[in-house]
């Protein structure tokens, strides 16, 4: 088995905003969502050199290099979604040091990802401000601050 890799990454989470009372009212409707989601946005991550990491339920966890590749590609995803009926996403970003093990990552940089992702607007996109940080340079990219909430199982102070 090979050993866990240590490495500095964008992180980012995205989720299918409404997709449990989807699921309810019509499962194969969610389901055809969830494949049209695939079909969809892994092409978009592909051209901005992603990682596709896994699915998990209707929520995608992808990793980039870069900040502005993660960036970039979370707005062409936004782009697409809005022209597909029923993917309404909400997408958070966050810079950090991942443990990547057998296809998996994990870490408290995963965990701050995840928990950003559900202060951005439907069809929105959270970043932490590790990332707006890295964004200052970048004349191609407006940001507006949202607050500093406590994060629920995350060790750091993030701002949003």
């Amino acid at each position: 088995m090979p050993e866990p890799t240590r490495k500095l990454a964008a992180i980012v989470f995205t989720d299918i905003v409404g997709f449990t009372k989807l699921t309810a009212d019509n499962q194969q409707k969610a389901s055809d969502l969830l494949d049209i989601q695939r079909n969809e946005i892994k092409p978009i991550v592909e051209s901005h050199n992603g990682q596709w990491i896994k699915e998990m339920g209707d929520g995608l966890i992808l990793t980039f290099d870069t900040i502005t590749n993660a960036v970039k590609c979370s707005i062409k995803i936004q782009e697409k979604a809005k022209t597909i009926n029923d993917l309404d996403l909400r997408i958070g970003i966050h810079l950090g040091e991942i443990l990547e093990k057998e296809g998996d990552i994990i870490g408290d940089d995963v965990n701050v990802a995840a928990r950003i992702e559900p202060f951005a607007a439907p069809g929105g996109i959270a970043i932490s401000n590790k990332v707006n940080d890295a964004l200052i340079r970048e004349a191609d990219f407006t940001t507006k601050y949202l607050g500093k909430p406590k994060l629920k199982g995350v060790g750091q102070e993030v701002k949003v």
